[in-house]
This record gives structure tokens, C-alpha cells and sequence, in this order.
């Protein structure tokens, strides 16, 4: 038996002292700042390591768990992996993650001040300081939950270890310090055994501690209430029991076997040592719950099979005879009934007095029929807050009104059948918010916040709002990391597809990640629903279904989530908060509405977190109608495809409309130089932004906050995994070297979208943004496919859209087509005219564009007079001549037709 104090393994043998104590106390206090400063990515990311080692089976410390504990603690082997299973669940990001968010509200709480809406103005959450645990030793699991939830707050732990259990501690405390880079959440902990109710060692605990977390019974809680010190925090949690209620007729519709084998499952779980492990069951009707008792005692005879019972001490046993006796004695009297599986496998006691009365454990149930599961609150009602959890297989209905009685007498948790031994994240534990115990709530507020200066979720311009992208890069790609690797199993471990196609590739790094292959829009079209399967990791039975595809091509469908669907738009509304949008703003929503369409669903959802007002009018409606609608309703700003944008200018230029616009958000196609200058001049448009970076395939990739123009984007880097790579190659490129961009979206999970092709191309940008952000970020180079090869030089549409604005009487819709004259490459420049220009003018707009191209471009020149193309070709044609994706509106900008 040895202790752990503060990273090391302590073997003396000598009794703690409380001098000895006082020194541990010490040191304890001094680690505090240092401790409370450590950032969550950096803990949840330690933590989810230990959760991915201790998930192998091969895992050294595992295996000594398994060697040891059963003889130790009483518990099988496969009870003792059970336990495991539970911590690693434990342990992982979104388990952690979603504690946090359900206890505390906001999980950034712990990082940093936090704007709340209803408070108007900012809060925080501390860490109370030195935390001790006295551990129970009935679910050896328990402990050491309780030292996660201590990490996770940032506190400094310390824990009595239970006699039954000084192993399973010290196995997880060696496992933390392996995997804690910087070693202070590992030196940050003590793991200590002493004499429960030693008054030297206890006193010094009650008063040098900042809190006291209790597990026991009501002699440990009470003792532990003595002599508290001043300034010293109790957090009890005492003696709890819990029952099962079922319903007669919900036990028919649901299948007896099946509820059978759900509540023997309960029972099995921990051999009914948690508070949460159930004692009686109550049943209506003595002919059902006849019934029910054969079919448990089936169930119980498989789950020994699957999880065996552990060893049984000669008192439990004698405890377990006893039970068994007075059946036999009740059922000669005919008022009860006994069944058991031989030995002190378990048993059944089916008793007609209705009375709530505890098992002596061990697989033992206690049976009662009922007239009316009503008539189980007034029976239960002096055990009052003694009750945990209460297991109801009810109707619905039945089982809202059943949990507000059995909640208002006292009782903390209300579950299904099956649900009792493994507590749900981010239930509240015994009546509290389990984590929220753990820390202390600090408050700023500030006039301007009341104000409402930070009312939208994304007006909050500093690392207050959105901490992440402050935290250094480090910091913040150790998050990414373990959220990638974490992403990825889990995907793999779901969908059909990439289990087969990720088959004996072994995770633990990026350069791991790197062997896997790339993802296409192939497979969106061949492995999803309707047309294939394979890919999805459930059954999309809800959620949303969009249809993608682009500008040409089968459409591909696309699958998320509320969950995902909501979580991408916050992005986008946070790329539209920073870079143009913001209260005052009132924006037409111009995007295209209909048809499974994505982007106007999703940009609606993301205006809504800027503080704008939104006027949802669609980019699909004649455009007299758009015109109507955006000044009578006093539209200041529009987001949009660039393609609607210029014909709402052209038709305002025709039409001599008095419309004037001050910012736009555009995405989807290019928007060139000069078109913007078009577009100011006719619409007064003065802040051009972005709608960011993003694809209805994978979500928002990138965000412009103010500083970045043109096609440099910050990469979300909380929701993707952006690689850049060598087109040939598929090696990472350096900084400002072009690669094609690679995706690998870290939250969506029911449609996975890993190592994701985009199609387009980018490079990083050095340097550090002046807003100080520190999420990469790169510059947008395109589409892949929008560089047109033409007799072995590459065109750039941006190259031929200068030429085009430098034309007087030429609009701003142009195609590039690519074709063979005969052998040779030949350039299709298809330009539309302006509004006001004749039909008779194009031959002349046709001959001067050409002579531009030629004078600008040395590529289309060079090639010309050498003869290695055909004559570039120009066809000007009239507005709206260049055909239109009839669902999108957008304009394929290079077509190749060289077969």
C-alpha cells in the first residue's frame, strides 16, 4: 500500500501524521495559482491521453488494475473492465465537455470573464483552491470520478483513499503523470491513507483545506461537520438508495425478457453497492410481478454468465442466508415468494408489504406488488432525501407525474430501466451541479456592458468572448489534436465505410492522420442515401438534409445534425460579427432559398448572432420584386452571391433606382476589382467582406475579421483541421508555397468529413494578424479547377476579369471555356454587355477586349504569336446570355470542353 504525493510514489511505511499533513498542505497551497492558470485545452486534453491509453486492453496500468482489484475489492475481472469502460468515458473531451457546459453554463467560465445576456456584464468561475476527497470504497470508479471533476475545476487535490481501494487511485495518479507534459496537474495531487477518524490528521484536513468533498455514511458526514474550519467548504454526499417502479402495462408493451434483463442489469452493475445500485422493485399487480421475478431471475442467470459474481465475504453471506430463510418462511405463510440462483449467486424475495426496505446487496432484489405505482410516494416518503435514483418504466405521461412527486419528496434522479449504474453527463449529482460545487463565482460588471455593448454572442471582440483563438499555438493544436484523433476513431468506429477503409491504420499523431486517404465528393455521391450507404455513422432519422453539388454535377446530399447545423452557423455568424455585420445593420438576406439548398437556411441562423436586423427575402425572386422589398424595408447592407449582386446593380443602373447600400458580404464566386468598383459607384457600396471561407460539404472553414482582405481567411480552427498539400506530392507545403486545401471538420460526426478534398487552392500567411488572433490563416487561391490550362500556360481568371472592367460598355458576368481548334487549345472568352450597351456595339466591345487580353496577358500573347494556340476567341452576348445554375444562380466560371 503506498501513497502518491505530488508526483511521486511514496513508500514509507510509518502512519500519516498531522505534522506530515501540514507539509503536504503546504506545498499544496503554493501550487494553487499555478494550477488555477493552467488552460482547459490543455487539461481536457490531458485528460482525453489517459482516456485513449487506458482504453487498450494491453495497457499496463489496466492490466495491474485487473491483476490486483478483483481479490482487493471483491469484484470480478469483467466487473473491475466495466469500471474501466466507465472511467475512460470519463475522461474523454465531449464527456468532459459536456459537464462543464451543464454545470457551470458556460465552460469558457473557467478561462476567462464571460458576458451573460440576462446579467449584462461578466462572470467567472474560480477554483476553490486545495480540494480534498475522503473516498467511499463501495464503487471503486468513484474516487477517482471525484479527482477528475477536482482537475477539470483546477483545484489542487488531495484524497483519502478508501482501505478497501488504495490501488485503483495510484494506477490513474501514475497514468495522469505520464502523460502531463508539464507536470504541474500531476504534482498537483495527493493521494494519502490514514485511519478513518484519526482526530490529528482530521483536524488539520478541516482546517487547512479550502473545501472538503465527503463520500460516506451518516457517521462520516457527521464527523466530518465537527469542528469545520471558518472558511472551510463541506461538500456532503451521504447515505443514498434507490428503487425501481414498473408499470403493468408499459411492461407489456415494452417485452418482459427484455425489461427483465434492463433491471437485472442494475442490480449486477457494482454487485448493488452504489448509491444509485436499486434495492426493491415495485411492481403493479401480484400476478405481474410473479411474472416478472421468473423472467429477472433468467436475466440474472445470463448476466453471471457475461459479468460473474465476485467473491462474498462470510458476513455477506450469512446476510444472504438470511434473506433466503425468511422468504422461504413468507411463502409458507403466503405472502411471498423466493427465488435464487443457488449459492449466493442472487436472489429474488418477493414480499407483499410494500414498505421500502434495503437488500443486503449482492445481487439481491426485493419484489413488491402494488396496486397502483401511485401509492409507492406514500410509502417512500420518510426516506425523503435518502433517495438517489428511481428507475420508472412508465408511458410518458405517467412517468412526468410519478418524477415530480418522487422530486419533491427528495429524490435526485429519475431514469429508464438499464440507466440507474452509469450516471448520464452532466446529470446533476445528488442534487447539485456536480462541478459547480467545486468553484467559486466571481462577477464584473461594467456600465458599458449594461449598455449592451456585448449583447450578441459575437460582439464580444476580445479573448472574453472567444478565448480559443487567443491561446497560443501550441496550446491551442494540442487541443485540435486530440479532438482530430478523437474525431477520427470515433467515426471510424461508426461508419461502415471508413472502418473498412481506415482498417490497421493505428492513430497517435498527425503523422498517423497523414496515411489516411483523402475524402472526395465521390464519396459524398456513391456512400450516402439515397444512392449509396455506408458513410453515415447513424440513422439520419433527424436533423437536416441539404442538397450540394455546385454549379454542375449530380447533386450530393448532405447530412448534419441540429446540433452540428446550429454549431456551424455560430462560426459563420462570427465571421460575419468580425469582419461587417453588427447591430444597426439592417441585411437582405439575398441568398437562395428552396430546393434543399443550404447557404440561405445557414446564413439566416448566423445573422441572427451579429445583432442585425435580417430581412429574409431570398436571391431567387424577380429582381423588380428584390428591389421593391430592399427599399421599402430600408435595407442598409446585403448578403449574397456576387453573380445577384451585380444584376441588382445593373438593373438599379437601368431602372434608375434611388438605392444605396453600405456593406455586402459575398461568397460563392469571385468578386474582382472591378466589380467592386462597379458596385460602388451604382450602389454606394463602401465595406466589402466575406461570408467566409466555407462549403455546404464540410461547413465553415474560414472567417475575415477586419484585417483581412481579399481571400485571406483565419481558419476555424475549433471546428477544422486545414492541411495544405502538394497537388502531386500530398505532402504539407511551406509557408506561401500553393497547395490544395484538405479539410477534416472536428465536431460532425454523424456524416464524417475527414481528409476532405475541397477543390481549391490556398497557401498559409506568416505574421501575426492585427487583431490579435493567433488562428492561422491563409489566402484563397481559387478553385482548382478555375485555372485553365491553354497550350501548357495557366489562365487566371483574375487576369481576364481586369481586362473586362477595363472596357467600357462590358458587364461584369464573364465565362472562360477551353476548346481545340482542330489540334490546337483555343480560349473562349464569353463576356455579357452592360445594361445600356447596344446589341450593335459588340463586335467593337469583342475587338477591344481581345487587344486588352492580349496587352495583359504575356501568356495568351506568347502563345498566340507562337502558334501554339488558336486565336483567343471573344463572344460578347447579352445580359443574362451566360447561362445560370437554375437552383443557385451562379455562374460556372471555366467550363473545359476539350473532352
Amino acid at each position: 500500500m503506498h501513497n502518491y504525493i505530488h508526483g511521486e510514489i511514496d513508500h514509507a511505511e510509518a502512519p500519516l501524521t498531522g505534522a506530515r499533513l501540514e507539509a503536504i498542505l503546504s506545498r499544496a497551497h503554493a501550487m494553487k495559482a499555478r494550477v488555477a492558470a493552467t488552460p482547459q485545452g490543455y487539461l481536457l486534453d490531458l485528460l482525453d491521453r489517459v482516456a485513449r491509453a487506458w482504453s487498450a486492453p494491453d495497457y499496463p496500468y489496466r492490466v495491474e488494475a485487473l491483476r490486483q482489484l478483483p481479490a482487493r475489492i471483491g469484484f470480478s475481472p469483467a466487473m473491475i473492465e466495466a469500471g474501466v469502460e466507465v472511467m475512460v468515458d470519463l475522461l474523454r473531451r465531449e464527456s468532459l465537455l459536456t459537464r462543464l457546459g451543464c454545470d457551470l453554463g458556460d465552460a469558457r467560465m473557467l478561462d476567462d470573464w464571460v458576458f451573460d445576456a440576462r446579467f449584462q456584464g461578466l462572470v467567472k468561475a474560480q477554483p476553490l483552491g486545495v480540494l480534498a476527497h475522503v473516498s467511499a470504497g463501495n464503487v471503486f470508479v468513484g474516487g477517482v470520478d471525484s479527482l477528475i471533476q477536482g482537475i477539470v475545476t483546477r483545484n489542487v487535490n488531495l484524497m483519502k483513499m478508501s482501505s478497501v481501494d488504495p490501488i485503483f487511485p495510484v494506477l490513474f495518479a501514475s497514468s495522469l503523470r505520464d502523460h502531463d507534459q508539464r507536470g504541474d496537474i500531476a504534482r498537483a495531487l495527493a493521494l494519502l491513507t490514514w485511519k478513518g477518524g484519526d482526530q490529528g490528521v482530521e483536524r488539520v484536513l478541516k482546517r487547512d483545506c479550502n473545501a472538503i468533498v465527503v463520500y460516506g455514511g451518516a457517521d462520516t458526514i457527521r464527523s466530518y461537520r465537527r469542528d469545520l474550519g471558518l472558511h472551510t467548504r463541506l461538500i456532503e454526499y451521504g447515505p443514498k438508495y434507490s428503487f425501481v417502479m414498473v408499470a403493468a402495462d408499459a411492461l407489456e408493451r415494452r417485452g418482459l425478457s427484455a425489461c427483465a434483463r434492463l433491471i437485472a442489469r442494475d442490480a449486477v452493475m457494482w454487485e448493488q453497492s452504489a448509491c444509485s445500485s436499486p434495492h426493491v422493485v415495485y411492481v403493479e399487480g401480484r400476478e405481474t410481478a410473479e411474472r416478472l421475478m421468473a423472467a429477472l431471475g433468467a436475466a440474472l442467470t445470463c448476466w453471471a454468465e457475461e459479468i460473474p459474481p465476485g467473491a462474498i465475504s462470510g458476513d455477506a453471506a450469512v446476510e444472504i442466508d438470511k434473506v433466503r430463510e425468511l422468504a422461504k418462511v413468507e411463502r409458507a405463510m403466503g405472502v411471498g415468494d423466493l427465488l435464487h440462483g443457488g449459492g449466493a449467486g442472487w436472489t429474488l424475495a418477493l414480499r407483499d408489504d410494500p414498505e421500502f426496505e434495503t437488500s443486503c446487496q449482492h445481487r439481491t432484489l426485493i419484489i413488491k406488488p402494488v396496486d397502483r405505482l401511485e401509492s409507492v410516494i406514500e410509502r417512500v416518503a420518510p426516506m425523503g432525501e435518502y433517495i438517489q435514483t428511481v428507475a420508472l418504466l412508465t408511458d410518458e405521461a405517467r412517468a412526468r407525474r410519478l418524477g415530480r412527486a418522487l422530486s419533491a419528496l427528495g429524490a435526485d434522479r429519475m431514469v429508464e430501466i438499464g440507466r440507474m449504474a452509469v450516471r448520464k453527463h452532466g446529470t446533476p449529482h445528488d442534487g447539485t451541479r456536480g462541478l459547480a460545487t467545486l468553484v467559486r463565482w466571481t462577477s464584473l460588471a461594467r456600465d458599458r456592458l449594461e449598455q449592451g455593448a456585448e449583447s450578441a454572442p459575437w460582439r464580444r471582440l476580445d479573448d472574453s468572448g472567444d478565448s480559443f483563438d487567443f491561446l497560443p499555438d501550441a496550446e491551442r493544436d494540442a487541443q485540435t489534436r486530440s479532438r482530430l484523433l478523437q474525431v477520427i476513431e470515433d467515426c471510424r468506429q461508426g461508419s461502415p465505410l471508413l472502418r473498412e477503409r481506415y482498417a490497421g491504420i493505428a492513430l497517435s499523431g498527425l503523422d498517423d492522420v497523414r496515411r489516411l486517404p483523402l475524402m472526395s465528393g465521390e464519396d459524398y455521391k456513391q456512400h450516402l442515401p439515397p444512392r449509396g450507404d455506408g458513410l453515415l455513422t447513424a440513422g439520419a432519422s433527424d436533423g437536416y438534409v441539404f442538397s450540394s453539388g455546385g454549379t454542375t454535377g449530380a447533386p450530393k446530399l448532405v447530412y448534419r445534425t441540429v446540433a452540428e447545423q446550429h454549431a456551424n452557423a455560430l462560426r459563420l455568424g462570427k465571421g460575419l460579427a468580425l469582419s461587417v455585420f453588427g447591430p444597426g445593420d439592417v441585411v437582405a438576406n439575398l441568398l437562395f432559398a428552396g430546393s434543399m439548398w443550404a447557404s440561405f437556411v445557414s446564413y439566416n441562423q448566423a445573422l441572427e448572432v451579429t445583432g442585425c436586423r435580417i430581412l429574409p427575402i431570398s436571391g431567387n425572386l424577380p429582381m423588380e420584386q428584390i428591389v421593391e422589398q430592399l427599399t421599402g424595408y430600408g435595407a442598409t447592407a446585403i448578403i449574397t452571391i456576387p453573380s445577384v449582386l451585380l444584376s441588382l446593380a445593373e438593373y438599379v443602373e437601368a431602372h434608375g433606382v434611388a438605392l444605396r447600400i453600405d456593406k455586402v458580404a459575398t461568397g460563392g464566386e469571385h468578386l474582382f476589382a472591378g466589380s467592386r468598383a462597379y458596385l460602388g459607384r451604382v450602389l454606394g457600396i463602401t465595406r466589402f467582406a466575406s461570408t467566409g471561407y466555407t462549403t455546404n460539404d464540410t461547413g465553415a472553414i474560414g472567417y475575415q475579421c477586419a484585417h483581412c482582405e481579399g481571400g485571406v481567411h483565419h481558419v476555424h480552427e475549433d471546428l477544422h483541421h486545414v492541411e495544405l498539400l502538394h497537388p502531386e506530392t500530398l505532402t504539407p507545403v511551406g509557408p506561401g508555397e500553393i497547395g490544395k486545401v484538405v479539410v477534416t471538420n472536428l465536431q460532425r460526426r454523424l456524416m464524417p468529413t475527414i481528409r476532405y478534398d475541397v477543390g481549391d487552392l490556398g497557401r498559409w500567411v506568416e505574421g501575426e494578424c492585427p487583431c490579435g488572433r493567433r488562428t492561422r490563416r491563409m489566402e484563397l487561391l481559387g478553385r482548382a479547377d478555375d485555372v485553365l490550362i491553354i497550350g501548357g500556360g495557366n489562365i487566371q481568371p483574375e487576369v481576364v476579369a481586369a481586362a473586362i472592367a477595363a472596357v467600357p460598355g462590358l458587364g461584369a458576368h464573364f465565362q472562360l471555356r477551353a476548346r481545340l481548334d482542330g489540334h490546337r487549345d483555343q480560349l473562349v472568352v464569353r463576356v455579357e454587355r452592360a445594361a445600356d450597351t447596344a446589341s450593335e456595339d459588340a463586335a467593337g466591345l469583342a475587338e477591344t477586349l481581345l487587344r486588352r487580353l492580349l496587352h495583359d496577358s504575356k501568356e495568351i500573347r506568347a502563345m498566340t504569336e507562337a502558334g501554339l494556340v488558336a486565336p483567343t476567341r471573344i463572344e460578347v452576348l447579352a445580359l443574362d446570355g451566360i447561362e445560370r445554375n437554375p437552383k443557385t444562380g451562379k455562374i460556372r466560371l471555366t467550363v473545359d470542353e476539350r473532352g
